[in-house]
């Protein structure tokens, strides 16, 4: 039996555990310790306790990988064994089913923050007779401070690489995770491994300087063909002093980096062909996600760590394929063992555990003290667990308005989702580019039927404008304006309600019944692009006419250009908004007192469009009934002829996918 023990910078916690360590109802046979580069008492307290010839010091960027690999190999640990004491006598599996007579030597793996209870090695070999085929085993894991809480009983993996422990935040050990088992993997934290194993696999990853060694260990370990299992009789006490920054990292990395590279490193280069794809997939969805997210909620060090976590896994394809090649051997049949252990829908879970936790409005400070310190480090910089960011965005009321909004529009037009260009009604399917539409928005003469020197519909440049934006894509342009109409309308409505009253519920109410108008659903449903658009902007026009006559001169002169701008876009699309503005702004000039910045602001409001839209609008003036036409809408009507007047009433324009008018009822107790 020889126990390595690993020192950096823990000398206020090396002293209980070497005195621990000594104290063993089964004694060790040999110990050999290492200091890597201790800035504090640490090598002092190794060679003080354990004396000269047993500890050597490595630099102190070495891993704790490096470190026991290097320990391993140390004179200290090869020289004769006796037997007896310290050694079992047990049988093994696959290529190594050995004689029941051969004497095995173990090794135990233990940190400078853990101190194994007096009777951890008796009960870990107790288990390893009790179970022949078991070459690794690990303790159960509680808490150095709070010793009634449990840590860790066995260790598993999901799909994007979050370490699994079973156990609640500041849970107490009562027995409930009591019972030895087989596991995916154990803690290197009081892990007991037979020697000839870990010659065969090959130790620890050298490449894996710090966090999630011990999961790859025993993946290779069950791919070689032996079991891992937890020892819950035999007990830990663990500090996780790195886990939990009690002591700084100095590898050159930081903990967040290196413990999602290395869980993506252990996951990709064990899995079999067909998962470790949909598992690369994944991942690389989640990388992005938690990537856009740590940006949007300015924390640019996170971002900065998921990213370069992926890239130097994915982005060193020769390095991957390597290490995918030294663990080929035995990884299907490894998959088979250890799959349950690699539950897929254990981030969806937290997820939902997440939205739960926003839903009961609790605060950052009640989960800030309720989450587990054993969990992944990653845990508390994942997509899902920045509380104090997500908590203030999510669950504001304007946010689950559109929220809502989004599902009742995808769910009332899940027809027209996913199946190309959209077209019909007065839609023409949009298979041309930005590129396109903008040359034909720029062109003075178009070569359609026997040639038009006519303007293009200034709509064009703005759907071009939205294309562009959208990397070209024009189809989308249309998909975003036309199916986003109803969520869109939500939300300048609610932009535009905040100006008339301050209780959040009556915003959200107000912007409600007017997004699902069946105006909206009845634009859709015909096709009618401009309607859609000038629905959605109508909120705009009139919030920014309502700044201009409340505000002081200087700001109500901005909110009639504003108005302008917004006026001119809704006009491209449909142009009869721009006599109603004009109806409406000689009768603001009537029925207001009159003052010269007034006029001037509507006069503004009217000449905007008319100037920005030149030289389209003069033909449109030239014949005034093209006035009453819109996008794609070659004569003026409603989308339904013959419609009753309680429909008219009710603001439902009628035609094909239209609910009843009924359904409008709503608006009366508006």
């Amino acid at each position: 039996m020889t126990a390595v023990l690993v020192g950096h910078d823990g000398a206020a916690w090396l002293s209980h555990g070497i005195e621990a360590l000594q104290e063993q109802s089964r004694p060790v046979q040999r110990i050999v310790a290492v200091d890597t580069g201790s800035r504090d008492r640490s090598g002092t307290v190794l060679t003080s306790k354990l004396g000269p010839g047993t500890v050597f010091g490595m630099d102190r960027s070495t891993g704790y990988a490096a470190a026991v690999r290097r320990a391993v190999q140390h004179k200290a640990a090869r020289g004769p064994l006796p037997s007896g004491e310290g050694s079992t006598s047990q049988g093994g599996v696959g290529q190594g089913r050995a004689r029941s007579s051969e004497q095995v030597e173990w090794i135990w793996l233990l940190h400078d923050d853990c101190e194994p209870a007096q009777d951890a090695l008796e009960q870990l070999l107790r288990g390893a007779a009790e179970t022949p085929t078991a070459a690794v085993l690990g303790p159960k894991l509680r808490d150095w401070t709070d010793r009634d809480v449990i840590l860790e009983a066995g260790l598993g993996l999901d799909s994007v690489g979050r370490r699994i422990t079973g156990i609640e935040p500041r849970e107490v050990d009562q027995g409930q995770h009591d019972g030895d088992r087989d596991v995916l993997a154990v803690s290197s934290a009081g892990m007991l491994i037979r020697r000839d194993v870990w010659d065969q696999v090959g130790g620890f990853d050298p490449g894996m300087t710090l966090f999630g060694e011990d999961i790859d260990l025993c993946w290779r370990v069950h791919a070689a063909g032996f079991r891992v299992r937890v020892i819950t009789d035999a007990v830990v006490y663990h500090v996780m002093a790195a886990t939990r920054g009690r002591r700084a990292i100095s590898v050159g990395r930081r903990a967040r980096l290196l413990q999602r590279r290395h869980a993506l490193q252990t996951l990709l280069g064990n899995l079999p062909t067909g998962p470790m794809v949909a598992s690369l997939v994944a991942n690389l969805t989640i990388s992005f996600l938690r990537t856009v997210f740590y940006m949007v909620a300015k924390r640019g060090t996170a971002a900065l760590d998921e990213a370069a976590a992926i890239a130097a896994v994915v982005g060193h394809p020769l390095r991957f394929a390597a290490a995918r090649s030294r663990r080929a051997r035995g990884r299907r049949a490894a998959y088979g063992r250890v799959r349950a252990d690699l539950p897929s829908g254990h981030s969806v879970r937290r997820a939902a555990e997440f939205v739960a936790l926003v839903m009961s409005r609790q605060t950052v400070a009640e989960h800030a003290a309720g989450r587990s310190a054993t969990d992944d480090p990653d845990n508390d910089d994942s997509l899902l667990t920045d509380t104090g960011f997500l908590q203030r965005f999510i669950t504001r009321p304007g946010v689950l308005l559109i929220i809502g909004l989004i599902i009742v529009a995808a769910v009332a037009e899940r027809s027209l989702l996913g199946g190309g260009p959209l077209g019909g009604g007065a839609l023409l399917p949009a298979w041309e580019g930005a590129s396109t539409l903008w040359g034909e928005v720029l062109r003075a003469y178009h070569p359609s039927g026997v040639g038009s020197a006519s303007a293009a519909p200034p709509y064009a440049g703005f759907v071009a404008l939205l294309a562009t934006i959208l990397l070209g894509k024009v189809w989308l342009a249309i998909d975003v304006l036309l199916l986003g109409a109803v969520p869109l309308a939500g939300l300048t409505a609610l932009l535009a309600v905040r100006k008339v009253t301050r209780s959040p519920y009556v915003r959200v109410w107000a912007a409600a019944s007017y997004a699902l108008l069946p105006v909206a659903f009845g634009a859709v449903a015909a096709g009618r692009l401009g309607s859609a658009v000038a629905f959605a902007l109508v909120p705009l026009i009139g919030h920014q006419a309502g700044r201009m006559f409340t505000s002081p001169p200087r700001q109500a002169r901005r909110a009639a250009w504003a108005t302008g701008l917004c006026l001119t876009v809704g006009t491209a699309f449909v142009p009869v908004l721009w006599p109603m503005a004009v109806v409406g702004a000689v009768v603001a000039a009537a029925a207001l007192p009159r003052s010269r910045p007034r006029l001037v602001n509507l006069a503004v409001v009217v000449v905007a469009p008319l100037v920005l839209l030149l030289p389209w609008m003069l033909q449109q003036l030239a014949h005034p009934s093209a006035l009453l036409l819109e996008v794609g809408v070659q004569q003026p009507g409603l989308a339904a002829t013959e419609l009753p007047a309680r429909s008219l009433l009710l603001l439902s324009p009628g035609g094909p996918g239209l609910p009843p008018y009924w359904v409008s009822a709503a608006l009366l107790l508006t």
